[in-house]
């Protein structure tokens, strides 16, 4: 059974950031069998289409010791409005642990340094060079705060009742992740992973990608007929080393990383997707 703590009114004077075209969605730090920081991830969501993501940063001040400025920039790609992007530490751990549900997003990058919040961090986002919006207080340690996600998350909803950052956010109990395999089977899923929360048209045009990671091919499971396929880095480099046939991709010659992967369908729909190469 899913345990939320809703949590009272308690405000924070942060920057506003429903105006942002970018803005926080989910802080995670989930507490993961493989250990260490591969549990660390944030999710962000674009309000209006995003031309170049480069303009953004992620900032994690840690254990209220001020802000260490922006230590991760996103790669020149565009957003569309409505997209959901989680930037990760170890997006193998978390593809284990989110199940199903890290398909749904429609961006998944790596960050394997810059993402290292404890449960006790605040998360700055930059937009040239500038926050424009906080989680947390940069110069608080959370622990014992209203906003401690400890081995848990904390998730923007407009029907939650702790309001600061420019929303209002409730949490998964802290510690609720500790000896779950998957989020589904903890005492907190992820609401972003809850199928209660869920609309039909976050499946709509939606393509799934297996085995992901992969090291030989990925198999493209789709409801329409795929018409072309591209591949790109993380750092939106357009890459041909791979070979399409039907709803297969031979990726064995592409380097060990995340790649971004476009397809067309026959109805000129755009589906976005990503994939590790092991």
């Amino acid at each position: 059974m899913k345990k939320i703590i809703l949590i009272h009114c308690f405000a924070i004077s942060f920057l506003f950031s429903k105006a942002n075209d970018l803005e926080l969605q989910g802080i995670i730090d989930f507490d993961l069998i493989s250990g260490g920081y591969s549990g660390k991830a944030i999710h962000l969501f674009a309000n209006n289409n995003i031309l170049d993501l480069s303009n953004y940063g992620i900032g994690v001040a840690n254990n209220g010791n001020g802000s260490h400025g922006e230590e991760f920039s996103f790669p020149n790609i565009s957003l569309q409005a409505g997209d959901h992007l989680l930037l990760a530490r170890d997006t193998t751990a978390i593809a284990n642990y989110l199940n199903s549900c890290y398909y749904t997003f429609d961006y998944i990058m790596l960050a394997p340094i810059a993402i290292d919040q404890n449960g006790n961090d605040a998360i700055e986002l930059y937009k040239d060079s500038v926050v424009i919006e906080t989680f947390g207080d940069i110069y608080v340690d959370g622990t014992g705060t209203e906003w401690e996600y400890l081995d848990s998350w904390a998730y923007k909803d407009p029907s939650a009742t702790l309001s600061f950052s420019g929303g209002n956010w409730y949490f998964g109990e802290v510690e609720c992740t500790i000896g779950s395999l998957t989020t589904q089977t903890s005492s907190c899923v992820y609401p972003f992973c809850d199928a209660s929360v869920f609309v039909d048209k976050q499946f709509e045009n939606k393509m799934f990608l297996y085995p992901n990671p992969s090291s030989d091919f990925i198999a493209l499971n789709y409801h329409n007929k795929i018409v072309s396929v591209e591949i790109y880095s993380i750092i939106g480099e357009k890459i041909n080393n791979y070979k399409f046939s039907d709803r297969s991709i031979n990726i064995k010659h592409l380097s060990k990383g995340l790649y971004f992967l476009l397809c067309t369908d026959n109805k000129n729909i755009i589906t976005k997707n990503t994939f590790i190469k092991d």
